[in-house]
């Protein structure tokens, strides 16, 4: 029998528009992860993305997301002119505190420069097919460190029943469960929001009133099930995807209004510090990790490239005017539904 409540996304793989996206608020969030869907999904049921938000679109002149070629092609126009801002943020830094400025001083010279730092540096984020108690179909974005946390805990089911935690069908031999995405923030600061995975568990009493905790496998939705080919989102085919060179036509269209916004950003000439010299000054490229061994069951979760961190900038207060994304779940689905479904 199927559920009157369910609505079907049949354009789900041909269009951005009307995505339903879920979104983490503060507290409890039960979602049940969906198979792996699609042809280039390669047995993961989440796609990796290195989104970019500070650019506008040479052809709409909008602000638009844009996947970083970094992850297709292993470079990438935008981090490349990061790198070059911050060896110049680090220069600038240097030069101002060898001539006496005060900490707070140099903090307010290159606030400018580290804001365009952050507002261009790519955020990772994984996308995932899930549901929800009310049985709507729609994407789940994590951040990192939820999305390993979901990772250790659909491992952990793995490793105790031999099923797949993804799986649409809720027999005692095969079925998926339901997680619970915690996020929390004492303080209401955006650095001190946090996430953690948990499996969902209820009560259960055997014949002696005995209370136990299972994991709930409970099922879901008939129309769900009967329809995932149609609910189901392409998770590859989410945000515009460009090449290296492609990108780099998007950057350097861009590049005259990033320079009037930041002048530092203006690579060819020297930044005015009010000094007569200018020492130079280096820095050192980050090194990355390595991913755990796979599973028995076929479902992939274990991709080599989840563990190799984006540049993480210094969260700063932006003097741009451009579109961004925090790293902050919610706030990067909030900026994705306004700006892809606008």
């Amino acid at each position: 029998m199927t559920n009157p409540k369910i609505k079907l996304n049949l354009d789900s793989l041909k269009s951005r528009k009307d995505v339903k996206r879920h979104k983490v608020k503060d507290g409890h969030n039960i979602f049940r992860i969906l198979p792996p869907f699609g042809e280039n999904s390669n047995g993961y049921p989440y796609r990796k993305w290195q989104i970019i938000w500070g650019l506008i679109d040479p052809q709409s002149n909008r602000a638009r997301p844009y996947s970083d070629s970094m992850m297709a092609e292993k470079r990438s126009p935008i981090v490349e002119f990061t790198n070059e801002l911050k060896a110049r943020a680090e220069k600038m830094n240097a030069t101002l505190t060898a001539a006496g400025a005060s900490e707070e001083d140099v903090a307010e010279r290159c606030q400018g420069i580290n804001a365009l730092i952050s507002d261009l540096l790519p955020r990772t984020s994984y996308s995932y097919n899930a549901v929800d108690k009310s049985g709507e179909v729609g994407l789940l974005e994590l951040k990192s460190t939820a999305h390993k946390d979901m990772k250790e805990k659909m491992n952990k089911y793995i490793q105790d029943y031999n099923q797949d935690p993804t799986s649409l069908n809720s027999a005692d031999d095969d079925s998926g469960v339901w997680f619970d995405v915690v996020r929390t923030n004492e303080t209401g600061k955006f650095r001190d929001t946090k996430y953690k995975v948990e499996k969902v568990q209820t009560k259960k009493k055997d014949a002696n009133g005995k209370v136990s905790f299972v994991d709930d496998q409970s099922p879901l939705p008939d129309a769900v099930v009967e329809n995932f080919e149609n609910l189901a989102y392409d998770l590859s085919a989410i945000y515009q995807q460009k090449t290296y060179e492609e990108l780099k036509e998007v950057l350097d269209f861009n590049m005259e209004r990033l320079v009037e916004l930041c002048p530092d950003a203006d690579l060819t000439t020297e930044p005015d510090l009010g000094l007569t010299t200018a020492p130079a000054a280096k820095t050192a490229a980050p090194k990355t990790a390595k991913a755990p061994a796979t599973s028995k069951v076929a479902l992939k979760l274990n991709d080599e490239d989840d563990d190799a961190p984006a540049a993480a900038p210094t969260r700063v207060t932006s003097a741009t005017a451009t579109v961004k994304a925090s790293a902050d779940s919610d706030d990067f689905m909030a900026e994705a539904d306004r700006i892809l479904n606008s």
